[in-house]
């Protein structure tokens, strides 16, 4: 399964960024996700093999481990807020509309993911020899840090490892999944979108993601940004879509089925006769009279008048005086059977 994702994200970012695969073997992904710089103990991420929040849960920093979960903050860079955050991605796929079905056969709506690392490797990409490896990852490595590069060259980094992990997460079937990546090095946001996600997260809607993420993170509110961001795409991401289309055309129908009954059953019955010709018009009115179930409607409503008319005054009040026992007994209920059950009179003990 691994070799399979492996060969076609290696295709897919090799013709959409423009690299050459790697004929290196040794430059292939070694099994680490990450390594740990000597100088800081901190650890430098790697895309490949990154920690899923599916199964991931301790690695992601989660506390809940059951059910689906779109967050991973292996690097603790959120101090608080991490299940609320959470939850709010799970309420996105929860209240979207369903859009295709995974191989497993499940329903599947538009799903936002979430990715926050503190470092990321860094790859030598003015070297005459970069390119891709066998796990989507830029080689050749190096030892410099983030504040060595240009922006463009940071934003390229952000962008392979983002579109890598979205591909590699694989929460949409579809196309149909967001991933919002963060790397506190590079100072980037890169928002990894499908290409059924894309109609609705548009470009305007991505650089409000990335605006708002460095307002809130710049303020020492990372947390409550990303709340923000997650209500703003679940609002988005609730636009009209097959379901919202199918059900204004049936809202449509009943509006029109309604007139139309109005017009046949009712109108044609006023005293000013619309119709002018009132002999062509009984057959369709008869025929509508029947299939839209007035007839029925109108024959209860006659038998209430009717039996209303008829009953006798002691029946109705013998009935009324039934009723309110039936109340009272349904509202002193424990009172009145406790009283009997504390009784030995009243108690009836079975044995087997």
């Amino acid at each position: 399964m691994w070799w399979v994702v492996s060969v076609c994200l290696f295709a897919i970012v090799e013709r959409t960024l423009g690299y050459t695969g790697c004929t290196d073997t040794s430059l292939n992904y070694q099994g680490y996700t990450y390594t740990i710089d000597p100088s800081t103990q901190q650890k430098v991420w790697s895309h490949c093999g990154f920690p899923n929040p599916s199964f991931d849960y301790a690695l992601c920093g989660l506390t809940y481990t059951s059910g689906e979960h779109f967050l991973c903050d292996p690097d603790g860079l959120l101090t608080s807020q991490i299940d609320e955050i959470d939850l709010a991605l799970r309420n996105i796929q929860a209240n979207t509309s369903t859009l295709c079905s995974s191989p497993d056969g499940d329903s599947e709506s538009f799903t936002v993911s979430i990715a926050l690392v503190n470092r990321t490797r860094i790859a030598d990409l003015s070297s005459a020899s970069l390119c891709i490896n066998n796990c989507g990852e830029l080689q050749p490595g190096t030892n410099l840090t983030a504040s060595s590069l240009s922006d463009s060259q940071k934003t390229a980094i952000a962008e392979n490892f983002g579109d890598y992990l979205r591909t590699g997460w694989a929460f949409g079937s579809c196309g149909n999944d967001v991933v919002i990546f963060y790397a506190q090095d590079l100072n980037k946001v890169h928002v990894a979108v499908g290409y059924k996600a894309s109609s609705l997260v548009t470009s305007d809607v991505i650089d409000y993601i990335k605006t708002t993420f460095v307002s809130y993170k710049s303020n020492g509110q990372l947390a409550e940004g990303l709340l923000v961001i997650a209500e703003k795409l679940r609002t988005t991401l609730r636009g009209v879509t097959p379901a919202h289309i199918l059900l204004i055309l049936n809202m449509i129908v009943v509006v029109l089925t309604t007139a139309f009954l109005v017009f046949v059953l009712h109108l044609r019955s006023v005293e000013f006769n619309v119709w002018g010709r009132e002999g062509i018009w009984k057959i369709p009115e008869y025929f509508f009279y029947l299939i839209s179930g007035v007839w029925m409607i109108n024959g209860l409503l006659f038998g209430v008048i009717y039996m209303s008319n008829k009953a006798p005054y002691w029946a109705t009040f013998f009935s009324a005086i039934m009723g309110i026992a039936c109340i009272i007994m349904y509202v002193f209920e424990e009172q009145i059977f406790s009283t009997y059950s504390n009784s030995g009179s009243y108690t009836l003990n079975v044995t087997s």
